[in-house]
């Protein structure tokens, strides 16, 4: 979804405001906030680090920090307006998880927050439910008594501990049995790595990570992809080398993805049926040589504009752009690789969008399944004999990944899997399940969660 950026605001906007902005965007626009995130402006990095730091904190600790109101207050939480509701979660998010931040101030601005946006009534609401808050930590009282019992139900458990909805939990408890669906939930709370892939302008490797060192990003090579690089410490987004086009931000699963198209021969050409911003277009299409017919389509013109910025910084020409559906795409000829990275429901990338585990129901995944299988059929038709389709989502659900290609090869009986260990090198099949499909995922790998599998057309 696209939504509208925040609003540029003085330098003087503080970390917390621009949390509270951020988080009601999320909360009421349906806004992304690692989007709106990237928007502010903060006078410098320790600021935009404290912003961030809240935002993802009271999305991913949502349902306890929840907890801690409906113990205090007086009303259904129902019942408390949105605005009010993300300053309280805000300042306990600091109370409880920030130690270095002063009780004093965090209350204080969440209850100047409450007061411009809400009045006093609603202002005196906050501040007494944050008293009385920090009166309960005060006595030596643990959060934690406030758990379910977990020998009573195990998934309210699990959701109420690691602040996730009930019917996610229960998935992953029957796919991965309770201490592997612990592990997971634990990891989906914690940060995702920072991970930047080379450009093909970016030379030899000691080169670039020393033109990094020397504007204050340090990194270290990937533990999963040779020539991937994690960083350990900066913003590279910042600098004049991600502004050059020498690095694309992008995680290690999105790039084996791309390695999933390779080697493409220039006749054949590239079709991305779902390429905004373009990373894994991108990557793919800077192994091509002048010349060859590469086609990135999208069903947004303002995302698709995204791939014509990061080509510019990325210093590759000649793409075709197509604003179209891609269950749906209008489009004519073969291509002898086709990119179906298909829109899905998010979870394998909950990590770095804590709000997804918010805004996926089953009636979602069901209606996603839907779009995933029109689109496949539509690409499997533009795909030339002996074409390669890659299909992926960057979804831990079954009905997102293996259950669509049992269904399009069911159907057409023309497309057959091609075993993913005979594309990747030796050092990445163990990613790759016993049917051929790539399958990672954040708790075992320290990635994305993504799916991917490979069809041939015969």
């Amino acid at each position: 979804m696209w939504v509208r950026p925040l609003p540029r605001r003085p330098l003087a906007y503080s970390a917390r405001a621009a949390a509270f902005a951020v988080l009601e965007a999320v909360e009421s626009r349906g806004g992304s906030s690692n989007t709106l995130l990237a928007e502010i402006d903060l006078p410098d990095d320790r600021e935009r680090h404290l912003a961030t730091s809240l935002v993802y904190g009271v999305l991913r600790q949502r349902r306890a920090l929840d907890r801690l109101v409906e113990k205090t207050s007086n009303r259904p939480l129902s019942e408390v307006d949105t605005p009010t509701l993300i300053a309280l979660r805000l300042a306990l998010f600091q109370i409880l998880f920030l130690t270095r931040v002063p009780r004093a101030a965090a209350v204080d601005e969440a209850v100047s927050l409450v007061r411009a946006r809400r009045g006093r009534g609603a202002a005196a609401f906050a501040n007494g439910i944050l008293r009385s808050v920090c009166r309960w930590l005060d006595t030596g009282l643990d959060p934690v008594t406030l758990l379910p019992d977990e020998t009573l139900d195990t998934a309210l458990f699990l959701a109420e501990t690691y602040s996730f909805p009930r019917d996610l939990v229960e998935r992953y408890l029957v796919r991965f049995g309770r201490q592997e669906c612990e592990i997971l939930l634990d990891t989906l709370n914690r940060p995702a790595p920072i991970v930047l892939r080379p450009g093909r302008r970016a030379g030899s490797p000691e080169a670039l990570v020393r033109r990094l060192q020397d504007e204050g990003i340090e990194v270290v090579p990937s533990p999963l992809l040779p020539g991937a690089l994690r960083v350990v410490r900066g913003a590279p987004q910042h600098t004049r080398t991600f502004r050059d086009g020498l690095v694309y931000i992008q995680d290690e699963a999105a790039q084996i993805v791309t390695l999933l198209l390779l080697p493409i021969e220039p006749e054949g050409g590239l079709l991305d049926l779902c390429a905004a911003p373009g990373g894994k277009f991108l990557a793919a299409a800077e192994t091509l040589p002048p010349g060859t017919r590469m086609v990135a389509t999208d069903v947004s013109a303002a995302r698709l504009r995204l791939i014509g910025d990061n080509a510019l910084r990325l210093g590759i020409t000649g793409i075709h752009k197509v604003v179209t559906d891609a269950a749906r795409p209008g489009l004519r000829g073969d291509f002898g690789r086709v990119l179906l990275d298909a829109p899905c429901s998010g979870t394998g990338v909950i990590r770095r969008h804590p709000e997804i585990r918010w805004r996926r129901s089953r009636e979602d995944i069901s209606v996603a399944t839907g779009v995933q299988a029109k689109a496949l059929m539509a690409a499997a038709e533009l795909l030339s004999p002996s074409g390669h389709l890659v299909y992926s989502v960057c979804s831990l659900e079954p009905e997102e990944g293996p259950e669509r290609i049992d269904e399009v090869l069911r159907e057409r009986k023309d497309l057959e899997v091609v075993d993913a260990r005979s594309i990747l090198p030796p050092a990445l099949h163990r990613l790759v399940d016993e049917t051929g499909f790539l399958s990672t995922l954040p708790h075992r790998d320290d990635v994305d969660g993504f799916f991917a599998a490979v069809l041939r057309k015969t």
